[in-house]
């Protein structure tokens, strides 16, 4: 048993001495490696080094040359023949100019001389566009080509410029000698990233003959290239980045040179064989020495070993135990620091609908949207080198594609300093997200349901059934002169007429057994003692203790009765007016008369029956929500049958008064071609009065005053109707004025104008910085009765507004910008 312990200690010291003999090799081989770099280093330094003083010299050569055809005398008649003479001249002296061009202003080529004499015409707007005056311009380096094809053999070309007074002169020149001095180095790449130059001849030219592959998919170090001054070293590679001119610049790459193992070996052979004979003699004589003791210590480990593997073997039960749980109870995921998924425990798999299997080896974005991935990736992993650890809230994707609430703990794994790997543990936190959601939708409807109670028209009150308000809604406090405040305070019975109480006081009785009744005339007396007539509808609510009351006035109902009582006479008197006036056209102005009554009749109607039937939609949709109470089935379908049929007399009233209203609306105005400008300035001259009390206007950046007025200063004509248009700018200033009135201080309100044209259209917009339109109603804020306004307007001006915009055959928008709206108007220009 010594022996062959002993024998294995020999071979042990003799693998130790191998080790060091190894490791002394492979230091000395670094080491020499490193000083291979380092004349790589200095290489590429000299070489580029050669480039800046070559690139140097061909731009200070040819600016000369620019130079001196620029002093020329004879330049400005660009018909002489002595300049182009002249310009030849240059060519046959210098072997390496390809063409010299002169161009006027607008790129157009009033002489030229080529090598060859064979003018091809270039999109020198492509070269020349940016470059500024007395500026000279050097190009990215690129092959000469001949209608779009390359010419063989391939001429490498560096096009110049200058732009002078009147005049450009621009040279194109051959750089093949520049483009062999390429060769010293790996690659050559421009600004674009296409490769010029390939050592391997793999992509040179990339651009031209490869245009439909990714280089940077085949030639990874592309991806990692950044501009900077200095040499760069990364990986195996050094690059540099060497400037033409301020625009365009190469990119000069070189790997490093590796030493060969053979050469190595072959240069230092003798000292290998002497070190590792040294090494077998030390390993002998260690052997010798340690083998007894090293054998009495090896006996104790042994025993030691015993033990400790009994109680490993019973913490890795334990451990499996534990291990088992956590995979079947605990969401945990492990993945790469390339987001590439190692290992997941079952219960996430259950969890997300996955089997292990198809996790495995795929990307994480595979647990998210693609929005949501590349908002967590910028959000999370790109700080987690940083912060070391993550918590928070995700929401995450099942395999099915429903999306999952999580409560996520995400921590850095590392390998020394490098980070290795991301381990993440989750918890199911959807329920809790749910309970959130219902608790933010009840917390809404009830929000919504006292905003309705709030702004309806009809009023509505709560009471007990002796008669107590307990609370009332801003249309009852208006109706009677009352504050909030005041009213609940006060019993119904004090605020109706004496004569109406009994049987009130009857109806609250028969309500227990009724449930709801519907259309009682009351006459109620208001805070200054006057007397209203109000219509009331009352339901008890299921707990049969309370009602709810709502009241419309019938103030709109009688004037309605009095309006059609007056109406035939008001017909009969102007069509008697019209025929004594003129006789000769009686029958045509009969006609008109009753065409202007009719129209006059239906905006009249249009608007009184408009408000009752307000009263009576919103009145009817809490009936119809109270109907889900009712307990008896028998009562509550009789009750929906009925109501099926109001809805569709109100349906059919409100698509009356819509037919009357369109009728009463019809402009006769006829579209003429007008200046939209002169319209701006009309419209803004009816405000002024009321407009410099609130804000400075500004007209395209000038402020508006009754002083500076020049209908003609601008003109943007389009084919409209002048007066339809005008009553657009007004709504609109009037809103803007409106808004900046809650701005407390004058000299922080501003509204500004501004009229341009763009393409076919004559673009007016209206800025201004009262803070923006809120965003709940933006979306729908030309839709009639929508305003955000608290104290006054009925919410219709936009929308009519955008009707009268939608008939100039225009567009209308509105939007928020920066602290304030915005509302641009885009007619089509006049042909």
């Amino acid at each position: 048993m010594k022996l062959k312990f002993s024998t294995k200690l020999f071979f042990t010291f003799l693998l130790f001495g191998t080790i060091i003999l190894l490791f002394l090799g492979y230091f000395e081989y670094k080491i020499i490696e490193e000083k291979v770099k380092e004349n790589s280093i200095k290489t590429f330094s000299s070489n580029i080094d050669a480039i800046k003083i070559k690139i140097k010299k061909i731009k200070i050569e040819n600016k000369n040359i620019i130079n001196s055809i620029q002093r020329l005398n004879s330049i400005e008649n660009m018909n002489n023949s002595k300049l182009l003479d002249y310009l030849k001249t240059i060519i046959d002296s210098h072997m390496n100019i390809l063409e010299i061009s002169i161009l006027d202003k607008n790129y157009k080529v009033l002489l030229n001389a080529t090598k060859d004499n064979k003018f091809e015409d270039k999109d020198y707007y492509k070269y020349l566009s940016s470059i500024d005056k007395n500026e000279t311009y050097f190009s990215n380096i690129d092959l000469k080509t001949t209608n779009k094809d390359i010419v063989y053999p391939l001429v490498h070309t560096l096009k110049i410029a200058k732009k002078v007074d009147g005049y450009i002169i621009f040279l194109e020149i051959n750089i093949n000698d520049l483009i062999n001095f390429f060769k010293k180095f790996s690659y050559v790449i421009d600004k674009n990233n296409q490769i010029i130059f390939d050592k391997t001849n793999k992509y040179t030219w990339s651009k031209y003959y490869y245009p439909n592959i990714n280089l940077k998919d085949n030639l990874t170090f592309l991806n990692e290239i950044v501009y900077k001054k200095e040499l760069v070293f990364q990986n195996n590679y050094i690059y540099k980045f060497v400037d033409i001119d301020k625009n365009n610049y190469l990119i000069f790459l070189n790997s490093f040179e590796n030493l060969n193992l053979n050469e190595f070996i072959d240069l230092y052979l003798y000292e290998i064989l002497i070190v590792s004979i040294l090494t077998l003699i030390i390993s002998l004589v260690l052997s010798l020495l340690l083998t007894v003791p090293i054998s009495n210590i090896n006996e104790k480990l042994l025993i030691e070993k015993d033990s400790l593997y009994n109680s490993i073997k019973k913490k890795t039960l334990e451990l499996d135990e534990s291990l088992e749980i956590i995979d079947k109870h605990i969401m945990f995921l492990k993945m790469s620091k390339k987001h590439i998924i190692e290992d997941v425990s079952s219960y996430f798999c259950e969890i997300y609908g996955y089997q292990k299997e198809e996790l495995l080896g795929q990307h994480y974005s595979i647990l998210y949207s693609k929005d949501r991935y590349k908002q967590i990736k910028k959000e999370v992993f790109d700080k987690l080198p940083e912060t070391k650890e993550w918590r928070g809230e995700v929401l995450a994707k099942k395999k099915d594609g429903e999306e999952y609430w999580v409560e996520s703990y995400i921590k850095t794994d590392y390998e020394g300093t490098k980070l290795k790997s991301y381990t993440i543990i989750r918890k199911d936190i959807s329920d809790n997200k749910k309970v959130e959601k219902l608790y933010e939708d009840l917390y809404y409807q009830i929000e919504q349901l006292n905003v309705i109670f709030q702004n309806v028209y009809s009023g509505i009150s709560l009471i007990d059934l002796e008669g107590n308000i307990k609370k009332s809604n801003l249309a009852f406090c208006n109706m009677l002169g009352y504050k909030n405040d005041e009213i609940t305070s006060i019993n119904i019975f004090d605020l109706i007429n004496t004569n109406n109480k009994n049987l009130l006081e009857k109806i609250l009785k028969d309500l227990k057994d009724f449930g709801s009744i519907s259309d009682m005339e009351f006459i109620f007396i208001t805070k200054n003692e006057g007397e209203i007539y109000l219509n009331l509808s009352l339901k008890i609510l299921p707990d049969r203790s309370n009602v709810v009351v709502v009241f419309n006035s019938l103030e709109d109902k009688r004037k309605l009765q009095e309006l059609n009582q007056n109406l035939e006479q008001r017909v009969y008197e102007e069509v008697k007016k019209n025929i004594q006036k003129d006789k000769a056209h009686q029958e045509e102005r009969l006609k008109n008369v009753k065409l202007t009554s009719i129209g006059t009749l239906a905006a009249g109607i249009t608007h009184e029956i408009n408000t009752p039937l307000t009263y009576l939609k919103g009145n009817f949709e809490m009936l119809q929500m109270d109907i889900d109470d009712v307990d008896d089935e028998n009562l509550k379908n009789e009750m929906i049958e009925s109501c099926t049929k109001i809805s569709d007399a109100i349906s059919r009233i409100s698509v009356i008064i819509e037919s009357m209203r369109e009728m009463s609306q019809t402009s006769s105005e006829i579209k003429e071609k007008t200046n939209v400008f002169s319209t701006l300035l009309t419209s803004l001259t009816m405000a002024y009065n009321v407009s410099k009390q609130i804000s400075r206007i500004y007209l395209n950046d000038n402020e508006f005053k009754l002083t500076n007025i020049k209908k003609d200063e601008m003109q943007f004509f389009a084919k409209i109707q002048k007066q339809r248009l005008e009553q657009v700018w007004i709504i609109i200033i009037n809103n803007a004025l409106d808004e900046l009135k809650k701005i407390e201080s004058y000299e922080n309100r501003r509204l500004d104008i501004r009229i341009y044209e763009e393409d076919d259209f004559i673009i007016t917009k209206f800025i201004d910085n009262a803070g923006g339109i809120k965003k709940e109603i933006l979306a729908k804020i030309f839709e009639p009765f929508i305003s955000s306004k608290e104290h006054s307007g009925m919410g219709i001006g936009l929308n009519i507004a955008k009707k009268i915009v939608d008939e100039q055959e225009g567009i209308m928008e509105a939007y928020n910008q920066d602290d304030g709206a915005v509302f641009e108007i885009k007619l089509q220009k006049a042909k």
